[in-house]
C-alpha cells in the first residue's frame, strides 16, 4: 500500500496523525504538507513537516489525505492536485464509527469517532465528520461538506456543496440546506434553507448573505 501524506498541520490532521490505528493506517503516513511557511521544516505530532503543497507535485507514489475541514480551502488544494492525477485520496472511517449497510462514501472522507451514519446515506468526496455526529436514513451529503461535532442530521435531509455545519446543530426530517451555505453552532433547522447564507439560531433564520 502506498504511503501516505497529510495536508494539513491543524486541528484534523493532528487528529488522524495522533490515532493511526484507529483509521487502519498505521506506518504509512511519512509526514505532513502545510503551506504556512512558518511550520515547513517542524514537526507536529511527531512526524516531519515536508513543505507545501507543491511538494507534492511531482510525486506518483502517494496518497493524500485532506486533513482540513473548511469547504472553501479543500476545493482549492483539489485544483491545485488536478496537475498531477496519479494521486489516490483513501477515505479513513475511525475503527468505533458505525456504518449501515447501504452507506455509500466518496473518496477522501474522514469520519471520526462515534459517527453513526445509517441505511441509504450518501456521502460525497471530501467530507468530513467530526466526533459523534449522527447521520440518519438516507440523508444525501454532497462534496467538501463538513460537520462539526454532534451534528445530527434527520432521515433524508439534503446538504449541499461545501456546506458547514456548526457543532451540535441539528435538522427536520426532510429538508434541505444549499450549496455553500453556513448553519451556525446548535441551529435547529427545521425547513429548507438556500444557498450562500448563514444561519443561526432556534429555528434556524437567515442572518445574512454570502457573496458566491
Amino acid at each position: 500500500m502506498k504511503k501516505i501524506v497529510i495536508i494539513g498541520a491543524g486541528s484534523v490532521g493532528g487528529h488522524i496523525a495522533s490515532n493511526l490505528s484507529l483509521y487502519g493506517i498505521e506506518g504509512r503516513l511519512i509526514g505532513f504538507l502545510d503551506d504556512d511557511t512558518a511550520k515547513q521544516g517542524s514537526e507536529f505530532c511527531g512526524f516531519p513537516i515536508l513543505g507545501g503543497v507543491s511538494w507534492l507535485l511531482d510525486k506518483t507514489d502517494l496518497a493524500v489525505v485532506i486533513g482540513i475541514a473548511f469547504p472553501r480551502i479543500k476545493a482549492l488544494i483539489l485544483n491545485k492536485l488536478a496537475a498531477n492525477p496519479t494521486f489516490e485520496f483513501p477515505t479513513l472511517v475511525a475503527g468505533n464509527a458505525w456504518l449501515s449497510n447501504g452507506t455509500t462514501l466518496g473518496k477522501g472522507v474522514v469520519i471520526y469517532p462515534g459517527t453513526c451514519i445509517n441505511y441509504g446515506a450518501q456521502i460525497g468526496d471530501f467530507v468530513v465528520m467530526n466526533m459523534n455526529c449522527s447521520v440518519g436514513h438516507h440523508c444525501l451529503i454532497d462534496s467538501f461538506s463538513s460537520l462539526a461535532p454532534n451534528v445530527s442530521l434527520g432521515g433524508h435531509t439534503k446538504v449541499g456543496f461545501s456546506v458547514e455545519l456548526g457543532i451540535g446543530c441539528s435538522t427536520l426530517q426532510g429538508v434541505t440546506i444549499g450549496n455553500k451555505t453556513i448553519i451556525g453552532a446548535q441551529c435547529l433547522v427545521h425547513q429548507n434553507l438556500p444557498e450562500n447564507i448563514v444561519a443561526v439560531g432556534v429555528p434556524a433564520t437567515i442572518k445574512r448573505y454570502l457573496t458566491s
